[in-house]
């Protein structure tokens, strides 16, 4: 979580230079949305330009089949943002671009369905629920941000609504690590090795919608 400390301890460095030079406007913010929970801080760099700094966290789980194996996909993400807005007409529509600084990932938890295990073997089925393919699919350290938004209190002071629409570049998602988790020495098997380079890719194509993520948020912020 340090690429979060340091956007807030960067942010409340630029709040104390900005409340003494009594320029702009200042806003906390509390947000919801496609990255979670989260909270920001604005410093109003100009009447048109706002530059913000947050933090953002989300856990959810999916199911998904790959080939044989029926996995439990976890995505955790953790991420810090440093955004630039841009209201052309000075109002509260805008346009945005920066950067999100990335701890996401997703954890993978497989068994091989018994479904699919030929019938003179299916005596061994239930040893499928003992070896489990476990591993982590990582993403790009820092992704680039487009996006458009609406601010309802801009340039006043006092109580108001935004939402942020636009995505997130966080690259192409890649198995950091992939091993068997069972009583059995498996892996130094070849026919295991094998098996598990095959999974890699397919575990990275099945999550490869990740590469470009939607962000949507409807946030509660407060202008000083």
């Amino acid at each position: 979580m340090k690429i979060q400390v340091i956007i807030i301890s960067f942010f409340l460095v630029l709040y104390g230079q900005n409340s003494l030079a009594g320029q702009g406007d200042v806003n906390v913010a509390l947000k919801g949305g496609t990255l979670g929970v989260g909270a920001e801080v604005g410093i109003g760099l100009s009447e048109d330009f706002v530059l913000r700094g947050g933090v953002n966290y989300l856990k959810f789980d999916f199911d998904s089949t790959i080939d044989k194996v029926d996995y439990n996909m976890e995505p955790e993400f953790k991420n810090g943002s440093l955004l630039l807005d841009w209201h052309p007409f000075s109002g509260a529509f805008r346009l945005t671009g920066g950067v999100y600084l990335n701890s996401n990932e997703i954890d993978v938890d497989g068994t091989y369905r018994k479904d699919r295990i030929p019938d003179e073997y299916q005596k061994y089925a239930y040893l499928t629920d003992r070896v489990h393919v476990k591993g982590t699919v990582d993403f790009n350290d820092v992704a680039p941000y487009a996006g458009l938004g609406w601010t309802s209190n801009h340039g006043q002071k006092g109580w108001g609504i935004a939402f942020d629409l636009g995505v997130m570049f966080q690259g192409e998602p890649k198995v950091s690590e992939l091993y068997t988790d069972s009583p059995y020495a498996l892996e130094a098997h070849p026919e295991v090795v094998r098996f598990l380079d095959e999974q890699k890719r397919a575990i990275e194509d099945d999550v490869d919608e990740f590469r470009y993520y939607p962000v949507a948020s409807l946030t509660l912020s407060y202008n000083f």
